[in-house]
Formats: C-alpha cells, sequence, structure tokens
C-alpha cells in the first residue's frame, strides 16, 4: 500500500515516539502468554493500520496509531502467576501516554477508535445485536458467538488482520471461549462474502507432517502446472485448533508445524510421491493454542506470521448477558412469573460456579479440579 510523503513522515514520528520506550519497558515489566519478539509485535502493528488505511479516510492518525500500538503489544497480556499483566500495562499507559487520553472507568482495552469523528468508544457501540433475535434454542448455545465486550474486540480485530493476509493466533486455557470465537467469525465472514471458505483442522498429539499435508490438501484442487488453490476464485481460511498439541520428534521439532511454517514463509510444500513442488495460493492461516498443554509454545519462525491475542475466563457480567440472551429467548413464550425467574437463576448458577472454583482448588493431586466456562454452559 501507497502513502503520501507527509503521511509517511506523520507515522515514522509516532513510531519513533511510542515504540522504543513501549516496547523497552514492556519488556522489562510484563510477561506475555506465551514468548513475542519486538519484531513480530511492530510488524502486527503496521499490518492493522495498513487495513485501517486502506478502507478508512483517517484525518486523526494518532487515535487509531495508540489503538493499534495497544493491540499489538499489549493484547498478549493475561493474569499470570498471580499477576494481571493486562490491568498493569493498561495504567501503566494512561499514566505514560496522555495525548490520546482515554476514560478512567475501565481499562484501554475496553475502547475502540471511532475514526470519522476522531475519538474513543465503548465497544458495545459496534456490536451485532442482531444474532440474539436469530438464536435457535434446539442448537446449543455453542452454536452461537453472543456479541460481548470480549467476542466483540476479538472478532473486530481479526477481521482487520485477515483482510490483508496477516494471521491471528488466540491463546488461553481450556474453556475460555477461544474456539467459539474463532468459529463464529469465520462462520460469519463465509456467510457475508463468496469469497471465503473455512476449514477447521484439529491438531493432537499424533498429528504429523504427511496428516497435516493430507488434510490441508482436501479443499485444494489443481489450477495448471504445479499451482494448487481453493476450488472457484476465493480464498481458503484454514483454522487450525490446538496448534501447539503435536509431539516432539528426537530433533526437538514438531514436524507439522514446520510444515505450516513452510507453507507461510514459501507458499509451497512437496508432492512426497513425485518429489516435486506444490506452489499454494489463495490460503490463510488462523490458530488457536493452549498455553498450560502440548509444548507450551510453538516454533517462533512460524509464531513471528500471528498476531497474538490472549483470551482470560469471560467476566461475571459476560457470562451473564451470554446466557440471558440463550434463556431470554428460550423462554419469551412462557408466562412473566416464569421468564421473570431467568435473572435470579443466572445469579445463582454464577456465583455457586464461583465458590466451587474457590474451594477446590487444582493441585497437582486434584488435577482434574478444572472449572471452566464448558460446565457452565452444560448446565444451561
Amino acid at each position: 500500500m501507497k502513502y503520501d510523503e507527509g503521511r509517511k513522515k506523520e507515522l515514522q514520528g509516532l513510531f519513533d515516539k511510542y515504540i522504543p520506550d513501549t516496547l523497552f519497558y514492556c519488556k522489562k515489566t510484563f510477561l506475555h502468554v506465551i514468548p513475542q519478539t519486538d519484531i513480530c509485535m511492530v510488524m502486527a502493528i503496521c499490518k492493522l493500520l495498513e487495513s485501517i488505511f486502506k478502507t478508512t479516510d483517517v484525518k486523526g492518525p494518532e487515535y487509531v496509531f495508540v489503538f493499534a500500538c495497544i493491540w499489538c503489544i499489549g493484547g498478549g497480556y493475561i493474569e499470570k502467576d498471580g499477576k494481571d499483566y493486562k490491568k498493569e500495562f493498561s495504567n501503566w499507559w494512561k499514566d505514560k501516554w496522555k495525548v490520546i487520553k482515554f476514560p478512567s472507568k475501565g481499562t484501554v482495552f475496553d475502547y475502540y477508535v471511532d475514526i470519522e469523528n476522531s475519538k474513543l468508544d465503548d465497544w458495545s457501540k459496534i456490536s451485532n445485536s442482531d444474532i440474539i433475535n436469530t438464536i435457535d434454542t434446539s442448537k446449543s448455545i455453542s452454536s452461537y458467538t453472543i456479541p460481548t465486550v470480549d467476542t466483540i474486540s476479538a472478532s473486530y480485530l481479526m477481521n482487520q488482520f485477515i483482510s490483508v493476509n496477516h494471521s491471528p493466533i488466540l491463546v488461553g486455557q481450556a474453556g475460555c471461549g477461544k474456539t467459539q470465537i474463532i468459529k463464529g467469525l469465520l462462520t460469519e465472514i463465509c456467510s457475508k462474502s463468496d469469497t471465503y471458505q473455512q476449514q477447521i483442522i484439529n491438531f493432537n498429539f499424533y498429528s504429523d507432517a504427511n496428516l497435516a499435508q493430507m488434510i490441508l490438501e482436501q479443499n485444494l484442487e489443481k489450477k495448471a502446472g504445479r499451482l494448487y488453490a481453493p476450488k472457484g476464485t476465493g480464498k481458503l481460511i484454514y483454522f487450525v485448533d490446538d496448534l501447539n498439541m503435536p509431539a516432539r520428534d528426537p530433533y526437538d521439532t514438531q514436524n507439522a508445524i514446520a510444515l505450516l511454517r513452510q507453507h507461510r514463509d514459501y507458499e509451497h510444500w512437496y508432492d512426497k510421491s513425485k518429489l516435486t513442488l506444490k506452489d499454494i495460493k489463495n490460503t490463510q492461516l488462523c490458530a488457536a493454542m493452549n498455553p498450560t498443554a502440548g509444548s507450551f509454545i510453538v516454533n517462533p519462525r512460524l509464531q513471528r506470521h500471528f498476531w497474538l491475542l490472549a483470551v482470560g475466563m469471560p467476566e461475571q457480567s459476560s457470562l451473564s448477558i451470554i446466557y440471558s440472551a440463550y434463556l431470554n429467548r428460550h423462554f419469551s413464550k412462557f408466562k412473566g412469573t416464569v421468564s421473570g425467574e431467568i435473572g435470579p437463576i443466572i445469579k445463582a448458577t454464577l456465583t455457586l460456579h464461583s465458590e466451587v472454583e474457590r474451594n477446590f482448588r487444582k493441585t497437582a493431586q486434584n488435577f482434574h479440579y478444572e472449572f471452566n466456562v464448558r460446565h457452565l454452559t452444560n448446565v444451561f
């Protein structure tokens, strides 16, 4: 994408102003959910700026730049080892950078940039509330992604990165909703446009390069010579769930991940029977992983292609919104005396879940004491 000289000079000034001090302090003070390199974060900032600038006439570039910095540097922070790094980063940012003032309420992650009016606004302003009216309660809750601040922000940002062919990766513990967020977004993208198709790939301990290649080639067809691409003229988005699960070989390599890295670097892999190259075009990658399972991290040579977003357990307010939307829809034809009990039932269930989680701590002996959102969802 080409910018005029004035815009280039403006952006260079913003990079010089914000990036060195922010990266230095963050590296010294905070911990990402999985290791991140500086160049990876700067690359993500450039990609997010590109996606916003190419679709919108931006009058206040500093607002957009600050927004990109916060989500590309601070998006990978979460509560870890008893410290809430996300909140600490937010407090530091508000104290350090005061040209773009954030409201005192909440964190810097609770706001997006209203580009037309050059101001910060609440994420709920861009929520898609229509989805609540389309809920069919004969299907499970996991069939829907109810809009909350967490899902709206994650979906908006992932959409921006996908539009410029940069891969998002959501990292969080089991049952925090990362898979649901990605599936919801991909379903929405594919239903709105014929340009995109999706394919979901679940990695496990036994996934290797041969199996991965066979699955990746399922929706590809030969176009000409050694060129392979998705059927038709669209783009295929691979969603790799549990990216870090494949076993390591004696050389400490996960060969399924090495195959993905080769494809992301060079857009090709080999036909193992003919020993010839296959050029793979019009495909894209997004992923999710649990940092407490598998190999904990993935090969940095693959990870550098991703924008990292740490996903924590939804807060009580978010869970209340999700379950209220589902139950209100289900009980909409019941008498008021019945539907009036929805609020107390949800509140009681969330309180009970919190108490169980607080009293039954996970230990080496009781490693099965894992109480997450999946258990709550099963109740409803």
